[in-house]
């Protein structure tokens, strides 16, 4: 496997990849350095630790067609060919065989194995976008399998919050007017920390009831009014 690899600015300067999290775009980079010659990875989950991903940026890579995924969690990026040319001297073959025999390629060499990536590949090349900003369908990897769940969407300034409309409407009704504010809290702590969580919906819950009766105290803090001034009851 060499330890140089070429990324295309058609695929990597697209609308389609540039709306992903920055953390989905950092984990394609690092898939693709570490994909054999013919551009399969045996061990993404692997990869995604090490870089302090998740595997939600998996899933939008799969989702957004960057991405190919098989039994046994192999994958294999869907550029490959548009992005690297190997020559045949150093050129290693996949370990991979069945999977290969699985794909067909484009005239460009854009991997398919199905009708699903043949469409978000052909939206890619013409500018469409195959998801809607900030939103996008949960899938499953498991064997394989790419399934659609509930939608969810990215909330907070760094877009690093993931929420579906229920667990957004949730908290509308039970944090009322300082949902924003714990949703702003969490996506700032995470950005700053780099930490992950299993469910966001459920770390904002737990957050506010920590810190309910401190905002419930600010929410009924009088304010001094001018007869309180007067009388100097604001000492």
């Amino acid at each position: 496997m060499a330890d140089k690899r070429m990324f295309s600015l058609k695929i990597v300067d697209s609308d389609l990849f540039l709306d992903m999290p920055l953390s989905s775009q950092c984990l394609y980079f690092h898939l693709s350095m570490r994909a054999d010659d013919d551009g399969f990875v045996n061990n993404p989950k692997k990869i995604i630790k090490i870089i302090g991903a998740n595997e939600d940026d998996l899933k939008i890579l799969i989702a957004k067609g960057f991405v190919i995924v098989f039994e046994q969690g192999i994958i294999v990026i869907t550029h490959w060919k548009i992005n690297n040319f190997i020559r045949k001297d150093r050129y290693k073959p996949t370990l991979y065989e069945n999977e290969v025999q699985s794909l067909s390629q484009t005239k460009t060499g854009m991997y398919i194995k199905e009708i699903g990536c043949h469409l978000v590949a052909e939206r890619l090349t013409s500018g469409q976008p195959s998801i809607d900003k900030g939103r996008l369908d949960k899938v499953s990897i498991d064997k394989g399998r790419v399934e659609q769940d509930t939608p969810f969407s990215f909330y907070g300034e760094y877009k690093n919050i993931r929420l579906t409309d229920e667990e957004y409407r949730k908290l509308k009704d039970k944090l009322q007017g300082h949902t924003d504010m714990m949703i702003e809290k969490l996506s700032r702590y995470i950005k700053s920390t780099g930490k992950t969580y299993q469910d966001h919906y459920v770390t904002i819950l737990n957050w506010y009831e920590q810190d309910k009766d401190k905002l419930s105290q600010k929410k009924t803090r009088k304010i001094p009014t001018l007869e309180d001034y007067d009388k100097g009851e604001h000492l």
